[in-house]
Order: C-alpha cells, then structure tokens, then sequence
C-alpha cells in the first residue's frame, strides 16, 4: 500500500520522503566515467540528462534518473562492476563533508548515526535503514515504494560505507558479512577484493552486516568546533534543497498514483499547475509526460518481477494497465521479451 506523504514537511528531515538523490553525487559519477575514456557526450544522450542541467544549483535528481545513469553506465562501460570503480574516485562534494564528519566522531557507532541523520539529502530514492539485532547492526539498503536501487549503485554505496566506516589501525574490522541482492557474477573477484568482506549473492536483501562491540571501539573525536561547522553546513545544505523542483514533483506524483494510469491533466491539476506549465517544465528537461510515465513504469515492471511473487494480472494492474495484454506489448517493447520470459531468465 502506498502512503501519501506529499504533505510532510518539505525541510530536513523531510527529505526521505522524496525520492530523489543528490545532484553534486550524480555529477561525480559522470565524471568518474570520462576519467574511464566513455564519451560522455553519449552518455548524456542516453540517461537523458543535459550537463547544464546537473549543474544546477541545489539539483537533486528523480529516482528514474538514478535508475538510468547506472543502465547506462554498465551498458556503455561493459562493466557490471562499473559501481565498485566509481566508489574508488574520491567523495563528491555533499557526500565528501559527511564523510569528514564521520571520522570525527567518537565511535564508528556514533558515525554511522550521522550517517543515518543526513542519508536522504544524498540519496532520498533508496531508503537506508539500521537495524539492530543482538551484536550486530545490518545496514541495508530498501526499496522505494516497490523501485529498488540498481545493483551497481547498491556496489558504489557499499564501498563508499565501508571506506567511512574503515577500522583504526589495528582495530577490527566492523564488517561480518556483506548480502547483495544482484545475481553472482561470472567472476565475483573484484567485489571480494575490493571489500575485502565474505558475500552472499542473491541475497533477499542488500544489506552490510556489521560488528556491534566492533563498533563502540572508542577513538579519538575531532574537534567539537569541526562538527558542528559540518553540521551546520549540512543542515543549509537541507534547507537549501528544500523546495522540489517541478520534474520532481511531477515525478513524485507520478509515484504515487502510477496504478491509477495518471494523465498529464490530473497530474498538472494535483499540482496546482496548468496541463501546459507541465509540459513545458518537463520539456525544458529534455521530457515528456507521456515518457516518463513509460519510464517508471518500466523500472517497476523490472523490480515487481525480479522481487516479488506477483502474478503478471496483478503487476499489469500496479502499473496502471487497463489490459494485460497492453502490459504484455509494453513489455516486449522494454525489454524485447515478456514478462514470463523475463522472469523465467532472471530465475
């Protein structure tokens, strides 16, 4: 079931209620693969994104386009390890003061709290949680209302956590396990050299399973000062971002009511905008209203199959299909195969 959460706050901690991921992030891993020599001219034409629009102020882009930059990136790159390569260059700007932020911190528990604090301003579109369970904390990575993050962003973010949860020298390292929902790959070297952690492939969840007493080794704190300079810079950072922006608030409403086939004229009217506002917001983005329906109904069709036991009546139905038979189409469309055939090879 889904819930309604237009009306929270729109100011920190709001923001995990949108699904939306840090612009400054996103433009880091573009970077990361013009240093890999991909033309990044095409890589812009395929994720459907402009460069002038990631350097926007304050940007944070919708789910789906997270979702697309990594289609993109694996496919271009012929690298399905291109995540665990992006997490080796060095933090992008937000991410890089709360990484500062969590060496600074008593404990490596205490870190991983400021961690969790700020995670939806970096990536609102993939919901993190911490959960404690005797001695350990599992860290893991959820789904958004049914998206789940792609497996090569889930690898970027596992190297990027285990990097600012890094043991003292000497210490113990705070990593028991690592469970990835992705499929093995035909050769799982890179991810166990890299992390340097025993892994569970086509695991049911993507989740960091982590030492408690491990954890609360004590250690040197940085200067209070510091932190709260770094704080206050991340709280800004939230009030600074704020007010979603038109495509992501079009998005989110798209989100929301995907079953209920939504149309421009609804959309644009739940919004408190005119059909044509709409679609010119959207079209100076490179968008139509008509493809980006298409396009998150594409990932959730992906996602329905591969995670949950749904019949192929009830997905068609989640996503907003008056007839089987039009999901069935579009589906061959997408992925020049059907549903069953789909999930029949994803096993």
């Amino acid at each position: 079931m889904l819930v309604d959460r237009r009306d929270e706050t729109k100011s920190f901690p709001g923001h995990r209620y949108r699904a939306s991921l840090c612009g400054s992030i996103a433009l880091g891993w573009l970077l990361g693969l013009e240093l890999r020599g991909l033309d990044i001219a095409r890589v812009l034409s395929d994720w459907g994104v402009s460069m002038s629009m990631l350097r926007t102020a304050n940007l944070r882009l919708p789910l789906f386009l997270a979702r697309r930059f990594w289609e993109v990136a694996v496919r271009q790159s012929g690298d399905e390890g291109i995540g665990l390569e992006l997490a080796r260059m060095d933090d992008p700007v937000q991410l890089q003061g709360l990484g500062y932020l969590m060496q600074l911190m008593p404990t490596r528990l205490a870190a991983l709290e400021q961690m969790q604090r700020y995670w939806p301003l970096l990536a609102g579109h993939a919901p993190q949680e911490v959960v404690h369970s005797g001695n350990e904390v599992r860290l893991r990575l959820q789904p958004y209302e049914d998206y789940y993050p792609a497996h090569a962003e889930v690898d970027f973010w596992v190297m990027r956590q285990l990097s600012h949860l890094r043991s003292l020298p000497g210490a113990a390292s705070a990593a028991r396990e690592l469970h990835l929902r992705r499929p093995e790959p035909a050769d799982p070297q890179p991810w166990l050299r890299q992390t340097r952690v025993p892994i569970v492939f086509g695991a049911a969840q993507d989740q960091l399973i982590l030492d408690l007493e491990a954890l609360q080794v004590p250690r040197n704190a940085g200067s209070e000062a510091i932190r709260e300079a770094l704080t206050t810079s991340l709280d800004e950072y939230a009030e600074q971002t704020g007010d979603a922006s038109e495509m992501e608030r079009v998005c989110a409403e798209v989100l929301h009511c995907l079953a209920d086939n939504p149309g421009m004229e609804q959309v644009a009217e739940r919004l408190h905008m005119t059909p044509r506002t709409l679609h010119r917001a959207l079209q100076r983005e490179g968008w139509s209203f008509t493809a980006l329906v298409d396009e998150h109904r594409r990932l959730l069709a992906a996602d329905l199959l591969d995670a949950s036991d749904a019949s192929i009546g009830q997905i068609s139905d989640r996503l907003g299909f008056d007839e089987q038979s039009s999901f069935i189409r579009a589906f061959r469309r997408w992925y020049e195969m059907t549903p069953g055939g789909y999930r029949s090879r994803r096993g």
